[in-house]
């Protein structure tokens, strides 16, 4: 069976790696999933409200079931375990998703040992943490100004608390400037969680948090043991490993937004996601690693980026962004994305 990538209109989408030929599937509104009637081994059928759609799990990399109600029979989730396809579920009357993921399986060098041993070293968690948040600020200055001033004080923060308190005073700035942008007050839409533009940025967020729920798993991390996020009942690392790339779904939204005004409704989220999907397709120049990769395989590659330097094939955390060639000697880095393009 072929599975066509596509837009629906109740915002259910499937999302094609041209790496693996395989897709990703984010299905809102879930009510079941059942084996079909074909002779194309373990191919399912997942109904919503309103439609359904089919697919067999050897063309599936990844599930993210939102706003589900139905139920889920432990044949498919053994099926999963078998596919290792890692499957989340979320709601939003939920505080974090809940995730089935396959055991990580063998690993000779023993990544999710050297992941915890770096987290209770406190010099080497808040290395981590301030390099995350680094690459954050210098993604907000497409929208505020960060002062070099500003730079100094986080690169002489030597706790997590103290590179939180300093995120916290410019993250305050940005999301002031973020709403006025918007045209919206800021006091006001941010306290409103139902609020069009705070649903569609929060689904947005799970969508990019999906893909590198995936790498991480992939590269036999923890999800659940973060540097900046500290708290373990939900996938910490997920959401640090984000933090250099949320321009990305920010901008997004500020793109689908009409800033005229907003009806009622979920079509913000799905225009969202539309022009999230079409930017993470973009080809993005980085100069760390001298490639042109499509701006989703940065997803891959931060991942990459931290396993090397817990492992210690590189003495620095190198964040792999979009930026501009340069000239001069190279930096030495001890991994290639996947997914090169051609120039």
């Amino acid at each position: 069976m072929e599975i066509q990538a596509f837009q629906h209109t109740d915002s259910i989408w499937t999302w094609s790696s041209s790496k693996t030929g395989k897709v990703s599937l984010w299905l809102p509104y879930f009510d079941r999933v059942e084996p079909t009637r074909t002779r194309e081994k373990d191919c399912f059928r997942f109904v919503y409200k309103g439609g359904e759609v089919s697919a067999p799990l050897k063309r599936i990399e990844f599930i993210m079931l939102y706003g589900a109600s139905g139920y889920l029979p432990i044949e498919f989730l053994d099926r999963l375990s078998v596919y290792r396809i890692p499957l989340m579920i979320h709601r939003r009357n939920m505080p974090s998703p809940y995730l089935f993921f396959p055991d990580a399986g063998a690993d000779p060098r023993d990544v999710l040992s050297r992941q915890v041993t770096c987290r209770e070293n406190q010099i080497r968690a808040a290395y981590i943490a301030r390099t995350l948040i680094a690459a954050r600020f210098h993604s907000m200055e497409y929208l505020i100004p960060v002062a070099d001033t500003v730079y100094q004080k986080l690169s002489k923060a030597r706790s997590v608390t103290a590179i939180r308190l300093l995120e916290a005073e410019v993250t305050a700035r940005y999301w002031k400037a973020y709403y006025q942008r918007l045209g919206l007050d800021e006091a006001v839409a941010r306290r409103d969680r139902e609020h069009p533009v705070n649903k569609a940025l929060n689904a947005a967020s799970y969508f990019v948090s999906g893909v590198l729920l995936r790498w991480v798993l992939f590269h036999k991390l923890s999800p659940e043991h973060g540097y900046l996020h500290e708290q373990t009942a939900y996938p910490s690392l997920v959401f640090d490993l984000i933090e250099p790339y949320r321009y990305v779904f920010e901008q997004a939204v500020l793109e689908a937004h009409p800033h005229g005004g907003l009806s009622e409704g979920d079509w913000l989220t799905g225009k969202t996601i539309s022009y999230l999907k079409e930017t993470l397709e973009e080809p993005a120049y980085v100069p760390v690693t001298r490639q042109t990769v499509r701006k989703k395989n940065l997803l891959h590659g931060v991942v990459m980026a931290l396993r090397a330097y817990l492992v210690d094939d590189m003495k620095r955390l190198v964040i792999p962004v979009e930026g501009k060639k340069q000239g001069g000697r190279p930096l030495k880095v001890s991994f290639k994305m996947p997914g090169g393009l051609k120039e």
